[in-house]
C-alpha cells in the first residue's frame, strides 16, 4: 500500500499536479468559486502516463492482496503442521528418524526400534556390554601416547593438537531403517562426535588421504552414467553385477585393514612416515577398535568392525 501511494505521489510531483491541486483547493475554500484558468488540463502524453501509472498501481495492489491471502493460507497450514509435529514429538511410543537411503521421514514403533538395535548388539563377536564407563581412562591413555610421540618429534604439532582429546564423552548409537528391504532392518550408525578418539580419526584421515586411489571410484550416479558412455566398447559387451553386503561396516575386518595400511605405508612407499610402525599401529587401533558408546542407558564396546 505504501509503495502504491508513493507511486501516485511521485506522479503528482513530476507533473506538478499536486502543487496545483493544493493551490486550487485553498483558493476554492477562500472564494468558493472556480475559475477556468485554475483547472489543469493534461495533454495526451500526461494522460497516457497517468493511465499507465494507475494501471500499474492497481495491478500491484491486486498481486499484493493475492500474496497476502496465500501467505495467510500458508501460515495456517504451517501452524497445523507444527501442531502435528509437536504432538508426534510428545508421543514417547514412536521414533521419528530418516531412512537409510534417500530423503524422507520414518515413524517407527519405539519398542520395535529398540528390539532391532538390541538384536544387533547381542552379537558377542561384534559388541560387548560394559559395567563401567571407560571414557576417562581411554582419554588419558591416548593423551599419554600422543604426548610421547609429540615430544619425540614423531608427529607434527598439527596432528597432536587435532588428535588430543579433552572433555570426551561416549559415542551415541542409533539405527537408520532400511525401508527398501523386507522387515525394515536397521543400519547401526555410531555418532562419534565428542568421543575421545574423534579428533584422532580426523587427524589420521588427513594423513592417509593420499593413499586412496579414486580411479576405481565414482562420485555419484551421474558420474557413473558418464563413465559408461565413455567406454570404447558397446555396453552390450559388458555385464554389470551388484553386490549387497549385510551390515557392511560392522563386518569390516579391522585388524586386517590396519595391516594393509601399514604395509602400504612402510613397504610400498619410497618414503615411510616419521612415526614408527608400532606407534602408528597403536594410533590406528585407538581410532578403530576402542570405540564405546551408549544405547538405551547402557554402555557397550565394539569388539570388531566399525559403525
Amino acid at each position: 500500500m505504501n509503495v502504491a501511494s508513493n507511486v501516485e505521489t511521485f506522479f503528482h510531483r513530476i507533473t506538478d499536479v499536486y502543487q496545483h491541486q493544493k493551490k486550487f483547493m485553498n483558493e476554492h475554500k477562500e472564494y468558493e468559486a472556480i475559475n477556468e484558468s485554475d483547472i489543469r488540463v493534461l495533454n495526451t502524453k500526461e494522460l497516457t502516463l497517468a493511465n499507465d501509472l494507475s494501471s500499474l498501481t492497481k495491478s500491484f495492489l491486486q498481486r499484493a492482496n493475492r500474496c497476502q491471502i496465500q501467505k495467510n493460507k500458508f501460515d495456517f497450514e504451517q501452524q497445523n503442521y507444527r501442531k502435528l509435529l509437536q504432538k508426534l514429538k510428545k508421543d514417547t511410543s514412536i521414533i521419528i528418524t530418516r531412512p537409510d537411503k534417500g530423503r524422507g521421514v520414518v515413524l517407527m514403533d519405539k519398542q520395535d526400534y529398540v528390539n532391532k538395535i538390541h538384536a544387533i548388539l547381542n552379537d558377542p563377536s561384534k559388541f560387548s556390554s560394559l559395567s563401567d564407563d571407560p571414557t576417562l581412562a581411554r582419554e588419558n591413555s591416548l593423551k599419554s601416547l600422543l604426548r610421547k610421540l609429540h615430544d619425540q618429534g614423531k608427529i607434527t604439532d598439527q596432528l597432536y593438537y587435532v588428535a588430543r582429546p579433552t572433555g570426551s564423552s561416549p559415542g551415541r548409537l542409533y539405527g537408520l531403517p532400511k525401508v527398501h528391504k523386507d522387515g525394515v532392518p536397521l543400519r547401526p550408525v555410531l555418532s562419534s562426535i565428542g568421543t575421545f578418539n574423534y579428533g584422532l580419526g580426523k587427524a589420521l584421515t588427513q594423513m592417509l588421504s593420499d593413499m586412496i586411489d579414486n580411479k576405481n571410484m565414482v562420485k555419484d550416479s551421474s558420474s557413473f552414467v558418464k563413465d559408461l558412455h565413455a567406454l570404447d566398447d558397446p555396453l552390450s559387451t559388458f555385464k554389470m553385477v551388484s553386490f549387497d553386503i549385510v551390515n557392511l561396516y560392522t563386518n569390516v575386518p579391522v585388524d586386517e585393514t590396519i595391516n594393509i595400511i601399514l604395509k602400504e605405508l612402510y613397504e610400498n612407499r619410497p618414503v615411510p612416515p616419521l612415526i614408527e610402525w608400532n606407534d602408528l599401529k597403536k594410533l590406528l587401533t585407538f581410532a578403530t577398535t576402542k570405540s564405546h558408546f551408549l544405547f538405551d542407558g547402557k554402555i557397550y564396546d565394539q569388539i570388531d568392525g566399525v559403525s
